[in-house]
C-alpha cells in the first residue's frame, strides 16, 4: 500500500512539473529573422514580456519588444502590443510556436499585418 501511495504521489509531482514547464516554452531567448537583436520572453503576472537584451542599436537594450501577451492555446498567445520603437508606435501582436525553436510573431497595424519568424538562442 505504501509503495502505491509513493507512486501515485511521484506520478502527480511529474506531471504537475512537466504541465508548468509545457506552458512556459516561449520563456528564453530568442533572436528576430535578421539576428538584429536577441529578444528574452519573462513572465509578468499572467501574461509575457519580450525584453531586448541584445541589439546592433544598443540604445534599444534593455527595452520592451512586446508586452502583456497572454497565453491563448498549448502554443498560441494573443492580446499583445508590440512596440516599434525606432517609429514610436505600438501595434496589436499574437505568437504562436510553431515548434520548442521557431516563433511566429504576428503584428497588425489597422487592416494590414506583418509575420516575423524568431528563433529559439541556443
Amino acid at each position: 500500500m505504501q509503495k502505491m501511495i509513493i507512486l501515485t504521489v511521484s506520478l502527480f509531482i511529474g506531471f504537475c512539473v512537466f504541465a508548468q514547464t509545457d506552458n512556459d516554452k516561449i520563456l528564453g531567448k530568442w533572436t528576430n529573422e535578421d539576428k538584429s537583436r536577441v529578444i528574452e520572453f519573462v513572465k509578468n503576472g499572467d501574461a509575457y514580456d519580450a525584453i531586448i537584451r541584445q541589439a546592433n542599436d544598443e540604445s534599444l537594450a534593455g527595452k520592451k519588444q512586446i508586452t502583456s501577451l497572454q497565453k491563448d492555446g498549448i502554443n498560441t498567445f494573443k492580446n499583445g502590443t508590440v512596440h516599434v520603437l525606432k517609429k514610436s508606435k505600438t501595434a496589436r501582436c499574437t505568437a504562436k510556436l510553431v515548434n520548442d525553436d521557431k516563433l511566429e510573431i504576428t503584428a497588425t497595424f489597422g487592416m494590414m499585418s506583418r509575420k516575423q519568424t524568431w528563433s529559439r538562442v541556443k
